[in-house]
């Protein structure tokens, strides 16, 4: 059934996972009162809703202008201009740098070669079926936001519905350790959503910041930043395709400039931003997120993410850790008198 109902399995979880986020905002409208008036649950949930989704227009909404100037500078781009200015920018690391610069292209100019990729990335026959499948997309996206929307508004007026739904499925036998996992899951993840979407907010704050200061641009230093904060949600690899999809900015945005003079140094400047975000990220938000809600070892963190990386792709890795730390509850009251089980659960 979860199988065949994946759909409708996904919309429960995603609102769950929203409640668990919503659920504090939801108690402090339910502390207004004026007088003898006071907001009921059901008003406090339909606010909270409200106060969500208003959230995340309002951030696209002010976001959506600027990525959509990035996309249509980047489309009237001429293909042969890229192509043209990076055998440039080859020509002048090779003159300067001999010793530095192999040959990639076995005695072939640079153009050819990537006018070459270029032609072996690009599959025009596919573009009629993506426009195609543009209204099932939308489709599909209303639903799941009207269905979310809906569920969610009866999790948060209703605290504790989901675990309900939960303990209708448990032995009778176990259901006291059943609700016992369930308090610590929600309180776990609660902790762990709440870390990543600030930390989410912080990296988007201090990459936007950096690339502002090192001349990327405002409006570009935005759309990257914010591109990296949210991409930074893939663990390891997720840093460092901000970073790719920054210097591919930072190329497109100078070719009319000289590439070892302005185009290099400031591509440098962008790995170097990066590499500091990454060590406030890593010496303060992941250690605040993890030490407070994973409460797992660093390696188990790796090894965890790799595991559900290979076996589900970025989705995996994005939703290994979650995972993981829900395994572990489970584990550690059902399993506990496991050597292993003990080991990676002796600090819950």
């Amino acid at each position: 059934m979860v199988y065949y109902l994946s759909n409708i399995v996904a919309y429960i979880l995603i609102a769950a996972v929203m409640s668990l986020i919503g659920s504090p905002l939801a108690k402090k409208f339910q502390h207004i009162h004026y007088k003898r008036f006071r907001i009921g649950k059901g008003a406090a949930a339909f606010l909270t809703i409200l106060s969500l989704w208003l959230g995340i227009i309002v951030f696209f909404s002010f976001l959506i202008p600027m990525i959509a100037s990035e996309v249509n500078q980047l489309s009237s781009i001429n293909i042969h201009d890229v192509v043209n200015y990076l055998n440039s920018a080859y020509e002048q690391l090779q003159a300067k740098y001999p010793s530095l610069v192999t040959s990639i292209t076995h005695n072939n100019s640079l153009e050819s070669y990537l006018k070459t990729q270029f032609a072996s990335l690009i599959n025009f026959g596919q573009v009629s079926s993506i426009f195609g499948s543009i209204a099932t997309v939308i489709g599909n996206l209303f639903l799941m936001f009207f269905s979310v929307s809906f569920i969610l508004f009866f999790f948060l007026q209703e605290e504790g519905l989901f675990g309900q739904w939960i303990m209708v499925l448990a032995p009778v036998k176990f259901e006291e350790r059943v609700a016992k996992v369930l308090e610590s899951v929600s309180i776990l993840l609660k902790r762990y959503l709440i870390g990543m979407l600030l930390q989410m907010l912080g990296i988007m704050a201090i990459s936007t910041i950096g690339f502002t200061i090192i001349g990327l641009g405002f409006s570009h230093a935005v759309v990257v930043g914010v591109f990296a904060g949210l991409i930074n949600v893939i663990p390891y690899i997720g840093p460092w395709i901000g970073a790719l999809f920054g210097l591919v900015v930072a190329v497109a945005n100078n070719l009319n400039a000289s590439f070892m003079d302005v185009t290099l140094p400031l591509m440098v400047l962008i790995v170097v931003v990066v590499m500091v975000v990454q060590f406030i990220d890593n010496m303060i938000f992941q250690t605040i997120i993890y030490s407070n809600s994973v409460q797992a070892h660093p390696l188990e963190i790796f090894f965890v993410t790799m595991i559900a990386g290979t076996l589900a792709g970025i989705p995996g890795m994005i939703l290994g850790i979650p995972a993981y730390t829900v395994l572990r509850v489970i584990a550690s009251e059902f399993l506990s008198e496991f050597k292993v089980i003990k080991s990676l659960t002796n600090h819950d």
